[in-house]
């Protein structure tokens, strides 16, 4: 089974953010990543798995806020 796999630029999209808040999360370890450039000192490829993403979410999902007014009985 094929891993489905989000860039950074992807990941930004998704969350409506910019891809330097996602650069920043990963550097200060608070998202996974996946390194796919192979090493040997060369620039790190960065993915992100979308179970590891699905799994952030769901930590920090809030349950939807009722914004209608409360009007009572009619």
């Amino acid at each position: 089974m094929e891993l489905e796999r989000y860039s950074r630029v992807k990941l930004a999209e998704r969350w409506g953010v910019s891809p330097r808040t996602i650069d920043r999360m990963r550097i200060d370890g608070r998202l996974p990543w996946l390194d796919l450039s192979g090493g040997k000192g060369a620039r790190p490829i960065v993915r992100f798995k979308l179970s590891d993403i699905l799994a952030y979410e769901e930590k920090f999902r809030q349950a939807p806020c009722d914004l209608t007014p409360d009007r009572g009985p009619r």
